[in-house]
């Protein structure tokens, strides 16, 4: 197998992770933090050897306020593509995603006061995508991408594929709660557990997610076989919310 060379940085911007990946002669940004806060892209950037007109596409997990804060001003300074899952593209031109509901017992405590303020959060400066996509794809760069839908904590969440090595993750999976790997908000409970099966059939061996620090498949098939043992792999109060 021919050896791809790439770098996968990790970028806290407030209160999420973004990445920038890049290789030989391709600059991508995954993810775009919390508004206001592009300074710390721009620091890493410049570590980096790199420029901001370098990003040649930005793509979004998804589309919440903590993912998307920055990207009106990164497109604008940059000039690169936006990439959204076709079905969070309007929330995207409207600037405003609506947020997920609780699936734990602490964040579902924290959605039913904090409903409001959610709301108010959820808003962001509006950007009309470039690029739609709807299903697997990939993206013609020096770095193998895949693009792979991962429905669950929201219907056009995505994850990125790099040399069917890693994965950068957004919310699919999160390493910020010890112990667990799953979101605390979520759409759909059912298609998030789906998801984290596409994403151990991908082979990666390394998961970059939007909130923590990046952690092995092992972890998150050591987190499966604990709730199956326990009969406890599911989420009847969110579960098919499509219906």
């Amino acid at each position: 197998m021919e050896h791809i060379s790439y770098h996968v940085i990790p970028i806290p911007i407030g209160t999420s992770n973004a990445y920038l990946v890049y290789g030989s002669d391709s600059t991508l940004l995954i993810d775009a933090g919390n508004k206001g806060k592009i300074r710390y892209l721009e620091a890493t950037l410049k570590y980096e050897g790199l420029k901001i007109s370098d990003i040649d596409i930005v793509i979004l997990t998804h589309t919440h306020y903590d993912h998307v804060g920055c990207l009106a001003e990164i497109k604008e300074k940059s000039g690169a593509k936006v990439l959204v899952h076709r079905d969070e593209a309007n929330f995207l031109v409207d600037g405003c995603t609506p947020f997920p509901k609780g699936i734990m017992w602490f964040s579902k405590i924290i959605y039913q006061i904090g409903h409001g303020f959610f709301s108010g959060r959820a808003k962001y400066p509006p950007v009309v995508p470039d690029i739609l996509v709807d299903g697997e794809c990939e993206l013609l760069t020096s770095v193998p991408i895949r693009i792979l839908p991962t429905l669950g904590h929201t219907s056009g969440s995505v994850c990125v594929i790099i040399n069917d090595e890693c994965a950068i993750v957004g919310d699919t999976l999160f390493s910020a709660i010890p112990g667990s790997v799953c979101p605390p908000f979520a759409d759909d409970g059912t298609e998030l557990i789906k998801s984290w099966q596409k994403l151990l059939l991908t082979g990666c061996r390394i998961f970059y997610p939007g909130h923590g620090k990046p952690f092995s498949r092992e972890r998150l098939e050591g987190y499966l076989r604990k709730k199956e043992l326990h009969g406890s792999l599911n989420f009847p109060e969110i579960a098919s919310s499509k219906k």
